[in-house]
């Protein structure tokens, strides 16, 4: 189930100078308060919707809603509310949203520097991800480095990248071994063949 919903926190409070109320007819100070209402998910604020609030007569305690306010009321309140802030927290998913497209990121970075640098210093067993040409996805593990780099391949193949953790098993690969050099398994990272390298 998933919870959303809006909801508001107190922004500020302030009273005001002597003014005529409408309800007891005395000339008395208002205390204003200003509300700030946000969108929510799972009690999470995600974007503020708005400000609102009311103003109390401090002589007979009638609460005024804005749409109730008299002109000289209705004038402070507009002011009382134009200096309430919205609160940073109130865009607090967004910010978390922010963090995790910036960690993300910042992984597929540091992903992609990996792959670049296991590609040019290779190791025994790294398993290279790549693209068939077929649209495929499936891997291949370093055997044995020589004078080349001798691969073996994997027999399998998967319609989609998560696919590969499932086909990644050792029984899965030939007892051929193709060979090639850094440069080449460069040439196939540049063009989007190899698009990651697992080490250990």
């Amino acid at each position: 189930m998933i919870f959303y919903g809006s909801n508001s926190s107190h922004l500020k409070s302030k009273s005001t100078r002597q003014i005529p109320c409408s309800n007891c007819k005395e000339s008395s100070k208002f205390n204003i308060e200003i509300y700030g209402k946000y969108a929510h998910l799972y009690w999470i604020p995600i974007f503020p919707i708005g400000k609102t609030g009311a103003a109390v007569c401090t002589n007979c305690n009638t609460v005024f809603e804005p749409r109730q306010m008299d002109h000289n009321l209705k004038l402070e309140y507009k002011n009382v509310k134009g200096e309430a802030k919205t609160p940073v927290k109130h865009f607090s998913a967004l910010f978390i949203i922010g963090l995790l497209i910036a960690g993300f990121s910042f992984s597929s970075f540091l992903d992609g520097k990996n792959t670049e640098d296991y590609i040019s210093e290779p190791q025994v067993s790294d398993v290279y991800r790549f693209k068939t040409e077929a649209s495929y996805y499936s891997t291949m593990k370093i055997a044995a480095i020589s004078d080349s780099i001798y691969f073996k391949v994997n027999e399998y193949e998967t319609n989609k990248r998560t696919g590969i953790s499932e086909i990644d098993i050792a029984k899965n690969y030939s007892k051929e071994q193709y060979g090639y050099t850094v440069e080449e398994l460069k040439g196939l990272y540049k063009d989007k063949i190899i698009y990651e390298v697992d080490r250990d």
